[in-house]
């Protein structure tokens, strides 16, 4: 217990002796951690977006006003497309249960000035997998609109794909600039570890005339790196909350139940930063 209540006192001293280098340490830890946390929240954000997207139609065929109306072509649709090898399923939406959908999608103030509903009949159709490239699909739309009784199709993942390689080329910069960040903040951790032992560099040296082990010699000096991950993730999650309370008109989910593993991860790069600079500076 007296080592310990030893090593935590030496570590805090140690932040005294190195102040600026301590708080632009932290600093720097705060805020590589609060964009960590930026960037997997904007991953799993888009990503929860496409899964939720997938679940919707591929393709979107709007019918004319009289195939609305025609139960006998609305029938003969529906066999015709069931037909097609890249057709997975067919669900007919009435002009009803459009309005309904509408109304459900962006409240009923907007529909309050329409006398009369003012939507079509359309198909939503899912595709195979194989059906789902860029090229297929294209063909099945001029297919498609070629059908008497098509008003018009939309093929609904063509802002899906530009969001995929947007969010692919977002986390190779993330992951590009993360590795940057983190060779920053090993050698702040490193220096400022450093300076604390030049600092103290003549009871460091007595201590190994008296016998002390090395163990005993770094622990104070990796308890300091420690502390200083601890504390700036500790501002890195006050940050997070206050981002979520100035955000709270976005419709985010910010996944605070992965927020322990920020304290983790400043924590031990903490400890690694310390362990490299006295690994170097004791030997």
């Amino acid at each position: 217990m007296r080592k310990l209540l030893y090593f935590l006192v030496e570590a805090v001293r140690g932040f005294y002796q190195a102040k600026l280098m301590t708080f632009v340490s932290i600093m720097t830890i705060t805020a590589t951690l609060f964009l960590i946390c930026c960037a997997f929240i904007g991953l799993m954000n888009i990503d929860e977006m496409l899964r939720r997207s997938g679940e919707q139609a591929d393709i979107v065929v709007y019918l004319t006003d009289n195939a609305s109306l025609d139960a006998f072509i609305q029938a003969k649709l529906i066999d015709t497309l069931k037909n097609m090898p890249e057709v997975k399923n067919v669900e007919f939406v009435s002009k009803d249960s459009a309005w309904v959908r509408f109304e459900k999608l962006y409240g009923r103030e907007m529909l309050e000035a329409v006398d009369e509903n003012p939507f079509t009949a359309s198909f939503d159709i899912s595709l195979y997998e194989s059906g789902q490239s860029g090229g297929a699909a294209h063909l099945l739309q001029e297919k498609l609109s070629a059908l008497s009784g098509v008003e018009s199709v939309r093929y609904s993942r063509e802002w899906l794909d530009y969001i995929k390689k947007m969010r692919d080329r977002f986390y190779i910069i993330s992951v590009v600039a993360a590795v940057v960040i983190f060779l920053a903040l090993h050698s702040i951790i490193s220096n400022t570890i450093k300076l604390t032992i030049y600092a103290r560099k003549d009871l460091v040296r007595n201590m190994h005339y008296v016998g002390a082990t090395d163990l005993f010699i770094k622990m104070p000096f990796l308890l300091e790196g420690m502390l200083q991950g601890l504390i700036g993730s500790l501002l890195c999650i006050c940050l997070m909350f206050s981002a979520k309370f100035l955000l709270t008109n976005l419709s985010i989910n910010w996944y605070f139940s992965y927020l322990p593993f920020i304290i983790v991860i400043g924590v031990f790069f903490g400890w690694l930063g310390s362990k490299l600079a006295v690994r170097k500076f004791l030997v």
